[in-house]
């Protein structure tokens, strides 16, 4: 009988500490979302911050955003944004939410790792208007809790669409999005699009509702025309 008694125990907490294992492994796999844009734009959403209320009017901004083929790289779709930077600051951004949907669990802080590709045709070295057509247009990245949207704001006597988002200005981080880098393509010596790599690695507390805002976008300091791609965005929240 004590036998017996000691392998019924036995089992018992094998059993309590696979079921624990099972609990804490659940408890700790991440939360992994990943968008190729095979078919579409699979609900991201795009933006145009820091330059006048009548920019679509005065048609000068030339701004577009789109799911599109990108070229020069064959079989390969993605999101297609573009701006021309009269404004000298113009901050052109895609967002997602993320949400309880895919796991999120609500008010938690996660640490999210980022990574995407984005073509470019920037070659670096170059010189322009303002600044360079690559190193000065700033890739940045993170998320917050809230839906990312457009606030106005007067600048001198001009309204000016600005985001309500920390984003920093230029090459200076902000305090919900970071600089990761630039648009310089990765060979300047190759014509066409180029896939450059991008990481990023930030924490964001999710709102009551488990959701929370990816955020990727360039902030301009080149006077010029830009068309940008973003492909194969991923990302992980632990």
């Amino acid at each position: 009988m004590k036998k017996l008694m000691s392998s019924a125990v036995c089992a018992m907490a094998v059993a309590a500490s696979f079921v624990t294992g099972q609990t804490e492994a659940q408890a700790t796999a991440p939360v992994s979302v990943s968008y190729t844009f095979a078919q579409g734009a699979q609900g991201w959403t795009a933006g145009f911050a820091d330059l006048p209320t009548d920019y679509l009017s005065t048609g000068i901004y030339e701004t577009a955003f789109g799911w599109s083929a990108i070229p020069d790289q064959s079989g390969v779709n993605g999101l297609m944004i573009q701006s021309h930077n009269r404004s000298d600051d113009v901050f052109m951004y895609i967002t997602k939410k993320i949400d309880a949907s895919v796991g999120l669990a609500p008010n938690k802080q996660y640490t999210v790792y980022l990574n995407f590709d984005l073509a470019t045709d920037a070659p670096g070295g170059g010189f322009g208007t303002g600044g360079a057509p690559a190193e000065s247009v700033y890739v940045k990245a993170g998320a917050v809790s809230y839906a990312p949207t457009l606030t106005v704001e007067n600048h001198g006597s001009t309204p000016y669409y600005v985001l309500n988002v920390d984003k920093g200005n230029q090459a200076n981080d902000g305090a919900d999005l970071q600089l990761v880098g630039n648009i310089a393509k990765p060979d300047s010596e190759v014509p066409g699009y180029q896939l450059k790599h991008f990481e990023h690695t930030f924490t964001v507390t999710t709102n009551a509702q488990g959701e929370a805002y990816l955020i990727i976008g360039t902030d301009s300091g080149y006077e010029g025309f830009t068309r940008i791609y973003y492909t194969n965005i991923q990302a992980s929240f632990y």
